[in-house]
C-alpha cells in the first residue's frame, strides 16, 4: 500500500546527508524530506497524482516521490507547470523503487491475435483508433512495405501548381511522380480505400518526404501526389529512392503488419511468436512528458529529477498534407519536450518505443543534465537542443545543458533524416561520452546558420562519443559530425567514427558544412567512411589537428569551396588508407594550410598529391614538416590504431590520445551494454537503374537527364501545344535560324549512361522545309568516339555516308535505332516507317569508330542554316 509520508503523524522524517546529484548549479542538502510512494495498486496511482499531491501541499523540504515497479498507462502527456518546480534548498525527485524500473507508457495493449490459415494473425480495433506505430513483443513491427529491403527508384518527377478546390482556395503542388511499372505491381488492383491510406517515403539527398498517393497508375509507372513546391535544390527526381507503405498486398514479411480502415490490425509473426504470448502494443498518446515553462515572463520549471524512470511508447500521424522534407526532421517533436526549464535532469532513465525524437530541450532551457539513460528505438533522433531561431528576448535562449554517457541508438525509423544529437540555436553545451549507433543520417549536428550571420551555437563540446553505424546506404550529405554555421570556441575532440555509409556522395567522418568557422576538431579516430574522414565545404579558421583518419573508401579528405579567407589548418594528423584519393576537390590555393602531417597508402601506389609528387607539393608551400610514412600502427586493419614502439609519429609531433575512452562509462554492466550491441554488416545500396525514357512530352517539359545547347533568342527547343502533335496534344520543336550562333544549335542532349547491353532509341520526327538533322551516339572520351549516326538534309536519310531512303517533309516518320553495347559493339540497325508504309530495316550498319563500346551521349541536332522547324514525339529510349 502507498503512504503520503508527510503529516506529523504519518509522516516519517529522514534526517542526514541526502546526496542530490543534479546539473549545473544543484547543491548537496542535509535536510529532511518528504516521500511520497507511487504504485498502480494506489492510494497515489501516478506521477500525475503525486504532482497534485505536492502542488496541494506545497512542502517547504525537499521531496522524494518513489514510483513502484509496474506500467503507468497515459494517454497525454504528464505536465509539469512552474507551480511544480523545486527549490535550490527542496528540490523534487521522481525516481524508481529500489530494484524497479517503472513504465510510463503511452500505448494500449491490442485484443489477442487470432491465427489464420493465410499465415498471417488478426485482431480487431476500433475503427477510429488509427495509428501508424505497433510494438510487438518489445520490438518495433514494420508497417507493410515494398520493397522489403531497401527501396526503389524513380525514373523522373515533375511538378505542377494550381489551387485547391472549394471556398477558399489555396496554393498547391502536384507531382507527377513516374516510376518503373513493374515496381508498381504490388498496387495493382487497390481500392480506392486502400489507396488513400497508403503512403510512399521518398530518400532525396539528406532529406526525406513522405506522402500519401493521390492516385496510382500502375500500367504507366505513375504515382500522382501533392502538397508544398518541392526544393528546387532537392526536388523528387530521376533516381530518387521510395519506398511504398501501409496497403494490404505489401505485408509479405515475417514482422510486418498493415491496419485497414474497418480496424483489422493484420500481423505476420516473426519466427518462434506464438499467439498466446504475443502482445501489441500500439501508441494513443504522442507525448509521454512536457515541461512547460514560460521563459519569456521569467517563470521556469525548475529543480526536477527523473531517476530510473522508463518512458515508453508514443505515436506519430502522418497529416493529410504529408511530411515535407526538413533537414535533420527539425519540424519534428519529442516524446519528453521541455520548455523554459532550468536544473531539470534525466538521470538513469530509459525513452524508447516513441514516433518522434525522444527529448527535446527547446526554448529557454538552462543547466540541465541527461546521464545514464537509455534513449532508443526512435522514430525520429534522439536529443534536441535550442531552437532553428535566434529569440530576441535572452531569457528564452537555450544554453549549458549536457547530455553525458548515454545510449542513443536505433533512430529514424519514420523519418530517417533525424539526427541523434541536434544542437541549434544553442551554446556553452556539453555532449560527451555517449554511444550513438544505427541512424541514417548524422550522429551530432551542430549549429543552424547557413553562412556566416549571427549563430548561437558557439563554445559547444562534442568530446568523448563513440559514434557509429550511419547512413547504412538510404541517404547522402552526412557526417558522423556534422557543423553548421559559426561556432567560435566549439570543440570536436576525442570522438571515435566509424561505418559512415552514405547512399551517394557525403559519407564523411567529420563535416564542416556551410560557414563553420573558428571550431577545433582533434584528438579524434575516424575510420571506414564511404566519403572521406574529413570534409569542408565551405568555412573559416577552422583547425584540424591531431586527429587519425583511416580507410576511407572513396578519398580521405576534401575540400569544396575555396574562399578569400582561410579555410582551416590541417595539421598533426595521421591520414593512412588502401584505396581511392587522398585529396578531393581543391587544395592548391593559399587559404588552406596543411602541415606536419603522415601520409601512408597500405597498397603501395604512388600518392597523388593534387597532380603532383610529395617533394613538388612541398617544393610549392605545402604540408611543411609533413612525411610520407608507414604510421606503424599496431594492426590498423584488425581495428587496432595504437602505434608501435618505433613508429615515425615524433618527427612530426603528433601527440598519442587514448580513443579507447570514447563511448560510455561507469559501472561494469554499462559499459558492457555498448560491447553487446551487434549490428549487421552494412550493405551498398542497390545501383541506380540505367536510364530509360518513354517521352510523349504531355506533361510538357523536357525528358529527365536532358541538356539543351541553344541561342534561345534566335530560335531554339520547346515543347508547345500543336494539333499536328504524333500522339496526344504536345510535342518538342526545333526552331532554327541562320542566327543561331552555331552550326550545332539548337541540340539536345540525353545522358544514357549505358555501358553494355543493347540499347534501343526510337522517336517520331517531322521535317520542316531546308531541314538539316543529326542523331548522333557517342561516349564519354576526349575526344568522344561515334557509335551510330545518321544525317538528314535535303530529304535524303543518310547513314555512314551512304545514301538510304528519301523521306517526306511535314509528316510524321518513325525512326528506330538499336545497337549492342560493350564487347558486342560494332554494328547497328536502322528501321524506318514512312506514313502508310511498313518497316524499312537496314542491318549492319556500321558504328563511326570501332572503338565505340558505351553511350554517354545522345544527340538530336538541328543543322540548318535556313529558318526551319523539327519536331519530335514519342521518344523512347529502352534497353533489350
Amino acid at each position: 500500500m502507498i503512504r503520503l509520508r508527510s503529516s506529523a503523524k504519518d509522516r516519517r522524517v529522514r534526517e542526514g546527508l541526502a546526496f542530490l546529484l543534479g546539473a549545473a548549479g544543484f547543491v548537496n542538502v542535509a535536510t529532511a524530506e518528504i516521500v511520497l510512494e507511487v504504485s498502480p495498486a494506489g492510494p497515489i496511482h501516478s506521477i500525475t497524482e503525486a504532482r497534485d499531491e505536492i502542488r496541494k501541499r506545497d512542502p517547504k523540504e525537499p521531496v522524494r516521490v518513489v514510483i513502484a515497479d509496474g506500467v503507468y498507462p497515459i494517454s497525454e502527456a504528464i505536465a509539469f507547470a512552474p507551480e511544480d518546480s523545486g527549490t535550490v534548498d527542496r528540490p523534487i525527485v521522481y525516481e524508481a523503487a529500489k530494484g524497479a524500473q517503472p513504465v510510463v507508457s503511452g500505448g494500449r495493449s491490442l485484443p489477442k491475435f487470432k491465427a489464420g490459415t493465410d499465415g498471417f494473425w488478426t485482431t480487431q480495433v476500433d475503427a477510429e483508433w488509427k495509428f501508424e506505430q505497433l510494438w510487438v513483443n518489445g520490438e518495433r513491427a514494420i508497417r507493410a512495405r515494398e520493397p522489403d529491403e531497401f527501396f526503389f527508384y524513380l525514373r523522373n518527377g515533375r511538378e505542377t501548381i494550381g489551387r485547391t478546390e472549394g471556398p477558399n482556395p489555396k496554393r498547391i503542388a502536384r507531382q507527377t511522380l513516374y516510376a518503373d511499372p513493374a515496381d508498381l505491381s504490388s498496387l495493382a488492383g487497390i481500392s480506392d480505400a486502400e489507396r488513400s491510406q497508403a503512403q510512399a517515403l521518398f530518400f532525396h539527398k539528406w532529406d526525406n518526404t513522405r506522402k500519401f498517393l493521390d492516385g496510382v497508375e500502375v500500367k504507366t509507372g505513375k504515382l500522382l501526389t501533392s502538397g508544398r513546391d518541392m526544393k528546387k535544390w532537392n526536388p523528387l527526381t530521376r533516381n530518387t529512392a521510395y519506398v511504398l507503405e501501409n496497403y494490404r498486398a505489401a505485408l509479405d514479411q515475417p514482422g510486418e503488419w498493415f491496419l485497414d480502415d474497418k480496424g483489422t490490425v493484420f500481423y505476420r509473426p516473426r519466427p518462434g511468436e506464438t499467439v498466446e504470448k504475443t502482445e501489441a502494443i500500439a501508441p494513443v498518446a504522442e507525448k509521454l512528458l512536457v515541461l512547460a515553462g514560460d521563459p519569456g515572463a521569467g517563470k521556469f520549471v525548475e529543480h526536477l529529477t527523473f531517476r530510473g524512470l522508463a518512458f515508453r511508447h508514443t505515436g506519430w500521424r502522418t497529416p493529410p498534407s504529408g511530411f515535407e522534407p526538413m533537414q535533420a526532421a527539425a519540424s519534428i517533436e519529442a516524446a519528453i519536450q521541455v520548455d523554459g526549464a532550468r536544473q531539470i535532469v534525466f538521470e538513469n532513465c530509459e525513452i524508447g518505443h516513441v514516433g518522434t525524437y525522444g527529448l527535446w530541450f527547446r526554448k529557454g532551457c538552462r543547466d540541465c543534465r541527461v546521464s545514464h539513460c537509455d534513449i532508443h528505438d526512435l522514430g525520429a533522433g534522439g536529443v534536441r537542443i535550442g531552437e532553428t531561431g535566434i529569440a530576441s528576448n535572452e531569457l528564452e535562449r537555450t544554453s549549458h545543458l549536457i547530455v553525458d554517457n548515454n545510449f542513443i541508438r536505433h533512430g529514424g525509423r519514420t523519418f530517417p533524416c533525424a539526427v541523434g544529437v541536434w544542437i541549434g540555436q544553442a551554446g556553452d553545451n556539453q555532449v560527451t561520452h555517449n554511444e550513438i549507433a544505427d541512424l541514417y543520417y548524422s550522429g551530432i549536428s551542430v549549429g543552424w546558420r547557413w553562412g556566416y550571420s549571427d549563430s548561437l551555437a558557439a563554445r559547444n563540446r562534442i568530446e568523448y562519443n563513440h559514434i557509429h553505424h550511419l547512413g547504412w546506404g538510404w541517404l547522402s550529405d552526412m557526417g558522423g559530425v556534422y557543423t553548421l554555421g559559426p561556432s567560435p570556441g566549439t570543440t570536436v575532440s576525442h570522438n571515435v567514427i566509424h561505418d559512415v555509409l552514405s547512399w551517394s556522395y557525403g559519407g564523411w567522418g567529420l563535416y564542416n558544412d556551410e560557414g563553420s568557422s573558428d571550431i577545433v576538431m582533434e584528438n579524434n579516430l575516424v575510420h571506414h567512411t564511404k566519403s572521406g574522414g574529413y570534409h569542408q565545404h565551405y568555412g573559416k579558421e577552422n583547425v584540424i589537428r591531431n586527429n587519425l583518419f583511416a580507410f576511407s573508401r572513396e578519398y580521405q579528405l576534401k575540400r569544396s569551396r575555396v574562399e578569400d579567407h582561410l579555410s582551416f589548418t590541417f595539421s598533426r594528423n595521421v591520414v593512412i588508407w588502401e584505396t581511392g584519393e587522398l585529396f578531393h576537390g581543391h587544395w592548391d590555393d593559399d587559404q588552406v594550410k596543411l602541415d606536419h602531417n603522415i601520409y601512408w597508402r597500405t597498397d603501395g601506389e604512388p600518392i597523388d598529391f593534387g597532380g603532383k609528387t610529395f617533394e613538388q607539393w612541398q617544393a610549392d608551400g605545402k604540408d611543411g614538416g609533413s612525411i610520407v610514412a608507414d604510421p606503424l600502427f599496431v594492426d590498423a586493419g584488425s581495428g587496432d590504431f595504437h602505434f608501435r614502439e618505433n613508429s615515425p609519429i615524433g618527427k612530426t609531433g603528433f601527440k598519442v590520445f587514448d580513443y579507447g575512452k570514447a563511448g560510455v562509462y561507469g559501472d561494469p554492466t554499462w559499459v558492457s551494454k555498448a560491447k553487446a550491441m551487434k549490428l549487421p554488416a552494412m550493405k551498398d545500396p542497390p545501383a541506380t537503374p540505367l536510364l530509360t525514357l518513354f517521352e510523349d512530352f504531355e506533361a510538357g517539359e523536357l525528358p529527365v537527364a536532358t541538356s539543351i545547347s541553344q541561342d534561345p533568342e534566335s530560335g531554339g527547343i520547346q515543347v508547345v501545344e500543336t494539333p499536328s502533335a504524333k500522339s496526344g496534344s504536345r510535342a518538342l520543336r526545333f526552331t532554327d535560324s541562320p542566327k543561331q550562333t552555331k552550326r550545332y544549335f539548337p541540340m539536345l542532349v540525353i545522358s544514357p549512361e549505358h555501358p553494355d547491353g543493347v540499347t534501343r532509341c526510337a522517336f517520331s520526327i517531322k521535317l520542316g522545309p531546308g531541314a538539316i538533322f543529326q542523331h548522333e551516339w557517342r561516349d564519354d572520351s576526349n575526344p568522344y568516339r561515334v557509335g551510330p549516326t545518321i544525317w538528314i538534309e535535303k530529304g535524303k536519310l543518310k547513314a555512314n555516308g551512304k545514301e538510304l531512303l528519301a523521306l517526306p517533309e511535314n509528316e510524321w516518320i518513325d525512326l528506330e535505332i538499336a545497337a549492342p553495347l560493350g564487347e558486342a559493339a560494332g554494328a547497328w540497325t536502322l528501321s524506318v516507317t514512312l506514313p502508310g508504309s511498313e518497316p524499312k530495316r537496314f542491318e549492319n550498319l556500321k558504328c563511326a569508330h570501332d572503338d565505340w563500346h558505351k553511350l554517354d551521349w545522345l544527340g538530336f541536332i538541328s543543322q540548318a542554316e535556313t529558318e526551319t522547324e523539327v519536331w519530335i514525339d514519342d521518344l523512347e529510349l529502352t534497353r533489350q
